[in-house]
């Protein structure tokens, strides 16, 4: 048998992950993402709440960010604005095609 490799940590999140997670991407737009993208994300976050089945309403979060798929905390110096990556590399950007479909 082989050992696993690989994120095998547990990620730690200090809201609630059920609840509908908002970024601001632009000024004035915003966008429902993932709880571990919510938690690495420099910026204005919010998220959805629900008193009971016909109230709800939005409330800002201030908690910390986190490096993407890590649980180090990201300084007040450190932080920019956007995702927090280990490394301020993009992993998702080696994927990324340009040009024509079918074309690099």
């Amino acid at each position: 048998m082989s050992e696993k490799k690989g994120n095998t940590g547990q990620l730690r999140y200090d809201f609630d992950t059920v609840k509908s997670c908002e970024i601001e991407w632009k000024p004035g737009r915003w966008g429902r993402v993932t709880p571990r993208e919510f938690r690495s994300f420099g910026g204005n976050r919010r998220i959805l709440n629900v008193d009971d089945q016909s109230n709800t309403f939005y409330e800002s979060y201030y908690g910390p960010v986190y490096l993407y798929n890590t649980n180090k905390k990201v300084n007040e110096e450190e932080l920019v604005e956007g995702y927090n990556y280990p490394d301020g590399v993009d992993p998702r950007e080696q994927f990324r095609v340009t040009g024509r479909r079918g074309r690099i």
